[in-house]
């Protein structure tokens, strides 16, 4: 069976997308085989879901195990962009533009901004060792984690997975993935997913993190934001700019002036109000072609 698709990413974070309405053949009893075989990463085309979108924008969405997902932000703004550029959007009742699609949770609804801009709310946050709601009224949410006889200050946030926050300044020495697979061991069989963030100016952070996952990529900007604020290194909304180790603020702007296509960055704004958080962003095509499966 030959299958199209199309590869889109996130801040890194990738994603297959079959579009079901032009592959009649595919059934849905289908899709956890057909995910497990193309997102694998050494004979597949390799990726972190497999997205299946159909003609009345139903969306599912299965894990490279085969597994069925229920939450799937990043995958969620790579279905934008394919549904904006296939003209799937519709006017609400303010004549706003807006993506609706049907998901396992119900009716998920993104505001078109622009072509290369959709936004969504994440909901709030909280602490993942306290399980106490972060608001703007949160004074620490640092906490102390000792690794290798070296105390790390790290901050617990879970805002869609749960991640740890720190700053690469106190890390010069330890690489990134070493960290993060000795983390992995302390918290099993927890998930975590590692994010470094350094605020470049008030409104702009350099963040990275693990491109794996359906919502890494949003939640990980989403709780860098919150500790930048709370210990007030960043305005309430800031954009994030996904990187691989820390960059100056001039090589920050270049990043932005080439990211054409929007994807590799996040704007996180956090209605303090409210305490919700929501996120801008678009999904980016890396390449489409066949899947032989």
């Amino acid at each position: 069976m030959r299958i199209h698709f199309y590869k889109l990413h996130l801040g890194g974070n990738s994603f297959i997308l079959i579009d079901t309405e032009s592959e009649k053949q595919l059934a849905i009893k289908d899709y956890p085989e057909i995910s497990k075989s193309i997102c694998n990463r050494r004979y597949g085309v390799g990726s972190s879901g497999c997205i299946f979108l159909d003609e009345q924008n139903n969306v599912r969405v299965y894990r490279p195990d085969g597994t069925e997902c229920a939450d799937f932000y990043d995958a969620l703004f790579c279905t934008a962009r394919y549904a904006f550029d296939s003209g799937r959007m519709t006017k609400n009742s303010n004549g706003d533009y807006e993506l609706k699609f049907n998901t396992l949770k119900g009716e998920k609804i993104l505001k078109v901004i622009s072509s290369r801009e959709f936004e969504v709310v994440l909901g709030s946050a909280f602490s993942f060792s306290s399980g106490k709601i972060i608001n703007s009224e949160s004074t620490s949410i640092m906490e102390t984690i000792e690794i290798d006889q070296h105390k790390i200050k790290m901050a617990g946030i879970h805002i869609l997975s749960d991640i740890l926050v720190t700053s690469p300044k106190t890390l010069s020495s330890k690489p990134f993935f070493l960290l993060y697979t000795k983390l992995r061991e302390i918290f099993k069989p927890q998930k975590i997913f590692l994010t470094y963030s350094q605020a470049v100016t008030k409104e702009t952070l350099c963040i990275r993190t693990i491109k794996r996952g359906e919502n890494t990529s949003c939640a990980s900007a989403a709780a860098a934001l919150i500790s930048s604020v709370i210990s007030g290194t960043s305005n309430n909304g800031a954009v994030c700019v996904f990187t691989q180790g820390n960059k100056s603020l001039f090589e920050e702007q270049n990043l932005l002036v080439k990211d054409t296509d929007d994807s590799k960055k996040i704007t996180i704004l956090w209605d303090t109000q409210e305490n919700s958080l929501r996120a801008i962003a678009s999904g980016g095509y890396l390449f489409e072609g066949f899947f032989e499966y």
